[in-house]
């Protein structure tokens, strides 16, 4: 039995009942009781680990770019997907212009529900024919906060995924940290957004009763953490619009990644676009076909060493993969 509550106002949801967010004051909802458990769907998770040294450091990277649809997404939506389908949902509806609403297209149709993805109408058209091509409804918007509004009318009957504030699909991600138990980990470097993939792994590792040091790497236009906390290392160049993962400005979740960095001894890592340009070529030459999201996680790798850090041990997440986009990657690249 679980049911959902918001530690920021008390709302306390019907048992069993889905909210996307709290009802009462929009934030994100906790879990209370035993999160239920559901099996893959198309076979997401236990993504490839790969041992590699920076000068006498072991490192690892996680490549959750492997994932099905090609981003650690997919362990969150699944979890979603499985989860509406438990409680009658025959309709899903996220708002995403990117890896989040491709896995929701895709997981959706897997499963027989109808989906509606809300995009901003700028987004390009190999995206929307991607999306088109699993089957979902695209739903223009002029702006992403457009987008939300419109989900959130959307989730009277579909289930929202929401995944910038929902928690089960947080639950979803806390898989990774269990595939990571057995080895030696003294930290994890995670580009952070919505801080789902940040925050998973945090709570996964808690559950196992690992603690690691937890750093995120946030672009120079977005850094919604340095409200919290002052960086160990900001880039000095201006913009970070490479990497469109770390598009979000602002995140609800922003606090609660703090305070992971806090409790765990971690911190924080800003990032330009140059430094984001030099980590993909460096990441692609060594072949991992990443998206400019997952450069990030190396070169703040690099930059943690060049600080002096103890950086043996550690991981570095790959996020996403850079084939869905290789037209922008082929660019860059040259």
């Amino acid at each position: 039995m679980w049911r959902l509550s918001c530690k920021n106002c008390g709302f306390k949801g019907e048992a069993e009942k889905y909210y996307p967010y709290c009802p009462r004051c929009g934030s994100p909802l906790s879990i209370e009781g035993k999160a239920p458990s559901f099996k893959p769907i198309l076979g997401e998770g236990n993504t490839p680990i790969v041992e590699e040294r920076l000068g006498d450091n072991r490192v690892y990277y996680k490549l959750e770019y492997l994932n099905p649809t090609g981003s650690f997404k997919d362990r969150g939506v699944s979890y979603n997907i499985s989860l509406a389908s438990s409680l009658g949902y025959r309709c899903v509806v996220e708002d995403s212009s990117g890896n989040t609403g491709i896995s929701v297209a895709a997981y959706s149709s897997r499963m027989g529900m109808e989906s509606k993805v809300i995009i901003p109408a700028s987004a390009p058209k190999g995206k929307k024919s991607l999306l088109r091509a699993l089957g979902a409804e695209i739903i223009e918007s002029e702006t992403r906060d457009k987008g939300t509004k419109i989900a959130e009318k959307l989730s009277k009957h579909c289930f929202y995924v929401s995944h910038a504030r929902n928690s089960f699909f947080i639950e979803g991600i806390k898989s990774v940290a269990r595939e990571l138990k057995d080895l030696y980990i003294r930290g994890v470097i995670v580009p952070s957004s919505s801080f789902s993939l940040f925050l998973g792994t945090y709570y996964g590792f808690s559950e196992i009763g690992k603690k690691v040091m937890m750093f995120a790497v946030q672009g120079k236009e977005t850094a919604s953490l340095k409200k919290y906390i002052r960086p160990v290392y900001e880039s000095k160049g201006p913009t970070s619009r490479l990497a469109d993962g770390l598009a979000l400005s602002s995140s609800p979740r922003a606090e609660e990644a703090f305070h992971a960095i806090k409790e765990s001894n971690g911190g924080l890592v800003v990032l330009d676009d140059e430094d984001i340009k030099n980590g993909l070529k460096l990441l692609w030459r060594k072949g991992y076909m990443v998206e400019p999201t997952s450069a990030t996680s190396l070169v703040a790798l690099q930059k943690l060493n060049e600080l002096g850090y103890d950086i043996d041990g550690f991981v570095l997440m790959l996020t996403g993969n850079g084939l869905k986009f290789y037209d922008m990657i082929e660019a860059i690249l040259k």
